[in-house]
């Protein structure tokens, strides 16, 4: 009878080869995430952050701000008046101006450093509670919203996909130092009235750390302090900003009025 031929048994790769071959495939999986991650995900990761920096210091700047709503108008304006007693300039007390500037700055800046920290603001004089967003200052402490997390299925942009995935930490930190200034809008009212607006226009530069990328954007925002209606002599001539004819008043046919 034929003898049947024996096959000889491979022997199994060493194993140098195996763990080689494996960190190749290892390194090769890690560039291809980096890569789509770098070109992908990331661009829309930040986009993603900078709305939810924006959100949240907007909220810490209001809340630190809160203070100059106590201010009036009658504080801050110093109106001239003419012998009749009209109004013929209004300007602004440098003093009061400059103490609204400089407590809306350092309020800004120890609220942001407090959050990082996360322990409250700590201010001499204590801060209404910011009632607007329904959180308390506690509250936002607590939560710790300096640390944001975003699912990375947000960053495909499918809305079934929005909640899946990992959760990426984005964290924001205040940088550089807050602009803060005395702002005003005028709009006219009637003849000779001016109706005056002002506010505290708040400027931050906040820092977004997120995986692979850091970023710093500036947020703004501004707080009514109050708001006046400046009133002015009315003249004894009105010509209709040049769209009518020019009417005439005697005063003295005011005068003979009964």
């Amino acid at each position: 009878m034929r003898k049947r031929p024996r096959f000889k048994s491979r022997t199994p790769p060493p194993m140098s080869q195996l763990l080689f071959i494996s960190f190749l495939f290892v390194m090769i999986s890690t560039f291809l995430s980096i890569w789509y991650i770098d070109a992908k995900i990331k661009p829309v990761l930040m986009d993603i952050a900078k709305r939810k920096t924006t959100e949240f210091a907007t909220r810490a700047i209001n809340s630190a701000v809160k203070f100059a709503e106590n201010y009036t108008f009658d504080q801050i304006a110093r109106t001239i008046t003419d012998d009749n007693g009209n109004v013929s300039i209004v300007g602004w007390d440098s003093s009061v101006v400059n103490k609204i500037n400089r407590a809306a700055t350092d309020r800004v800046e120890e609220f942001f450093r407090s959050m990082n920290r996360g322990e409250p603001p700590n201010y001499e004089n204590p801060l209404s509670e910011p009632k607007v967003y329904g959180d308390t200052v506690d509250e936002l402490v607590e939560k710790d919203p300096t640390v944001v997390e975003i699912p990375i299925g947000q960053a495909t942009g499918n809305a079934i996909l929005a909640n899946l995935g990992p959760k990426i930490p984005v964290n924001l930190e205040l940088i550089g130092s807050v602009r803060t200034d005395i702002k005003e809008e005028r709009e006219e009212f009637g003849i000779n009235n001016v109706f005056v607006t002002l506010y505290v226009l708040v400027e931050a530069d906040v820092q977004i750390i997120v995986p692979f990328t850091t970023e710093v954007t500036t947020v703004k925002t501004r707080i009514m302090i109050d708001k006046h209606l400046v009133m002015g002599q009315v003249p004894n001539f009105y010509g209709g900003g040049n769209k009518g004819p020019s009417i005439a008043v005697p005063k003295k046919d005011l005068q003979d009025l009964p």
